[in-house]
């Protein structure tokens, strides 16, 4: 009687822990993966010539991507071929002017991205952001993903609607970073997929409250 009474108890004890452990878990909501786009063109007016490289294709820094044509005259008589070179190692996100047509000066003729620098970004209400810290650890799950990954609560942004004012009365964007364990799975994953989002409010006890960092 007495080991099925101890058992019992550890039994509720373990169900306490869990509900418990759940209540710390606060859905932050749905996360989209972000990116810094790099722009790459020519200074002046050019034609694209050819374009050495593909969407998606990972790239080295310095690496040709593609040469233009000015047009414009450099000596008055001979039209000066420029070699675009990726600035920083990065992935191909979009061709943005195609062999045969004329790029405006300073438009970008293609885009690549750092994978090692991309980012979570949610927008949490305000009321919700209240229960976060920087430095706490999110749980990220969805597509490309074969199990959850970890990142960290980096910082706070204020959210800004195309066209409107910033409402960061009614919601602020939270930046995740992914841990360095994850990252070489999120290098993978394409900038805008969406993601599940949940903080765990035991971690990073006694740093910066979020709302405070905004």
């Amino acid at each position: 009687m007495l080991i099925l009474l101890a058992a019992a108890g550890a039994g509720g004890t373990h169900i306490v822990r869990q509900r418990l452990a759940e209540r710390n878990m606060v859905d932050a909501g749905t996360a989209v993966l972000i990116a810094k786009p790099i722009a790459v063109g020519s200074a002046d007016a050019a034609v694209v010539t050819d374009m050495l490289t593909t969407e998606r294709t990972s790239v080295t820094a310095g690496a040709v991507l593609a040469t233009v044509t000015l047009t414009a005259d450099g000596d008055g008589n001979t039209r000066r071929v420029q070699k675009l070179q990726a600035p920083a190692a990065g992935i191909i996100t979009k061709i943005n002017v195609a062999p045969g047509q004329i790029a405006r000066a300073g438009e970008p003729i293609v885009t690549l991205y750092d994978p090692a620098k991309v980012a979570f970004a949610v927008d949490v209400p305000l009321e919700k952001l209240r229960k976060f810290r920087l430095g706490m650890t999110a749980y990220v799950t969805g597509p490309g993903l074969s199990s959850r990954i970890t990142a960290t609560l980096e910082k706070v942004e204020p959210k800004v609607d195309a066209g409107q004012q910033a409402s960061a009365e009614d919601q602020l964007t939270v930046v995740l970073r992914p841990d360095p364990a994850a990252r070489a799975t999120v290098r993978t994953l394409v900038p805008g997929l969406q993601f599940a989002v949940v903080v765990d409010t035991t971690t990073a006890a006694g740093s910066t409250p979020a709302v405070n960092s905004a």
